[in-house]
């Protein structure tokens, strides 16, 4: 397995409010990627998303072993609803009950499969057999009229609106958590990203980018390169792996 993460600022942000993080077992082998992007606009956005990555991987690392394959999305779920309940306590105790959020997409690898857990408009792509389909849908307003045929992808990508999330893990007491099970195959790849990169570069430039180059990390640095070259106006955060 190979795989490469870069986050980028962007252009206009003053900072990085997006998180990320490759956890290792004790054997230093991957086994889950996560991704993170704090709400833009909602105070201390930074420390939503880091604080989400943060206890997240911190339960993963400790419960890796006695998961199985009929255990992973409730092991997932409850570390998941932590970080959830962990946020929404600090913003009650520090911010004078101002929400603060944050996106979350994260993929375990266990028993063959991965599993993703998918909060926000972050995205979960699988690149396989020369094709690349997002398989996390995007809970946001434009996300939803994407959905119902409104929007194609392009005119969600320039809709004013694109940044209006729906779910977001922090902001409430209680959550609702998309999961998906996925066989892992030789070859496939993986791509976890934030808004500020699949806003800016289609799905479309995306794959030749991965079909075109075999550095991982070549790959992130163009992504981002051109991400910037077309506003560059949100933080961008990308992890690619390939089985």
């Amino acid at each position: 397995m190979e795989y490469a993460a870069l986050s980028d600022k962007g252009i206009i942000r003053e900072q990085n409010e997006d998180f990320w993080n490759i956890v290792l077992d004790n054997k230093g082998n991957p086994i889950a990627f996560i991704i993170a992007d704090g709400m833009g606009g909602h105070k201390a956005g930074d420390v939503a998303s880091r604080m989400a990555v943060e206890i997240i991987s911190q339960e993963i690392y400790r419960g890796f072993e006695a998961i199985n394959s009929s255990t992973t999305i409730g092991f997932l779920e409850k570390a998941v609803n932590l970080a959830n309940d962990e946020i929404y306590k600090y913003a009650l105790l520090n911010l004078n009950g101002t929400g603060i959020g944050t996106t979350l997409t994260l993929g375990l690898i266990h028993s063959g499969k991965i599993t993703i857990a998918h909060i926000g408009d972050s995205r979960f792509y699988l690149i396989r057999g020369g094709t690349i389909q997002s398989m996390t849908r995007d809970h946001s307003f434009v996300g939803e009229l994407v959905e119902k045929g409104v929007l194609d992808q392009e005119e969600a990508r320039n809709h004013p609106l694109r940044n209006q999330i729906t779910r977001a893990l922090g902001y409430e007491k209680n959550i609702e958590i998309d999961f998906y099970n996925i066989d892992v195959k030789k070859g496939d790849m993986y791509l976890f990203c934030t808004d500020g990169l699949t806003v800016k570069v289609s799905s479309d430039e995306l794959l030749t980018m991965l079909e075109q180059e075999k550095d991982l990390n070549v790959i992130l640095k163009n992504m981002v390169e051109l991400a910037n070259q077309r506003g560059g106006d949100d933080n961008i955060t990308a992890i690619i792996v390939k089985i």
